[in-house]
């Protein structure tokens, strides 16, 4: 019998035709691009090669010309913020909570496929679990079930201090997808502009539309999630 966990991947697994994979793939591959080259190693230089790759300290050493060459830089690590707080119950039809698990889930799915280290931050008003990044299928669905299992401390949304934290831990270059309803009046937006400097930082809006059809008549009684 599969555990929830492994449900809900074989079901992101199980749909590679949906608009969504389309949609999130071309945004997770997209992210990785343009982050320059890295230096690989060197070689003897070759006519018509770009004179700006001159190694002038190796060449001097070596008494001939070489030139750098370089690898396109891309293992980076990526990184999940979970908003799991209280507005994310919400939902006419599904809770937001289950369609930003379903996101969580098709990422994971995506770093799996690319073989890319993952970290996730779930948080509220404060961190409720940050799992440090690895890679692998078993890690992976080790951090779905850490997920899943998640029973948040507090209701509150405080995405500005969850940034803060993230810009803590991490050391280097980093993709931080930050999955949430972004329902939340404290300014993180200078916060998020902060993480940008260093990091690419790539929101993914979760709503409902009864947040912006809902129609009412008479009396409606209101509560607070």
């Amino acid at each position: 019998m599969d555990t929830p966990e492994h449900a809900l991947f074989k079901k992101i697994r199980l749909q590679p035709g949906k608009k969504i994979n389309t949609l999130f793939m071309g945004e997770y591959h997209s992210a990785f691009r343009g982050h320059g080259l890295s230096f690989d190693s060197v070689r003897e230089y070759q006519y018509g090669d770009d004179v700006r790759s001159i190694d002038w300290n190796v060449s001097a050493r070596m008494h001939n010309l070489f030139v750098k060459q370089y690898i396109e830089e891309r293992e980076l690590s990526v990184v999940l913020m979970i908003d799991m707080s209280g507005s994310t119950e919400f939902g006419g039809g599904r809770r937001k909570r289950d369609l930003i698990l379903e996101t969580a889930a098709l990422f994971l799915n995506l770093v799996q496929v690319n073989n890319d280290r993952v970290s996730v931050c779930l948080f509220t008003d404060r961190v409720e679990r940050y799992i440090r990044p690895r890679k692998g299928r078993k890690f992976v669905l080790k951090v779905l079930d850490e997920i899943l299992k998640c029973e948040p401390g507090s209701r509150k949304t405080d995405i500005s201090g969850a940034i803060d934290f993230i810009r803590r831990v991490l050391k280097k270059r980093s993709i931080v997808f930050i999955i949430s309803d972004f329902l939340d009046t404290g300014g993180f937006l200078l916060k998020m502009k902060l993480l940008a400097r260093k990091h690419d930082v790539i929101p993914v809006q979760v709503s409902d539309p009864l947040e912006k059809e809902a129609q009412f008549f008479g009396l409606t009684e209101f509560l607070d999630l």
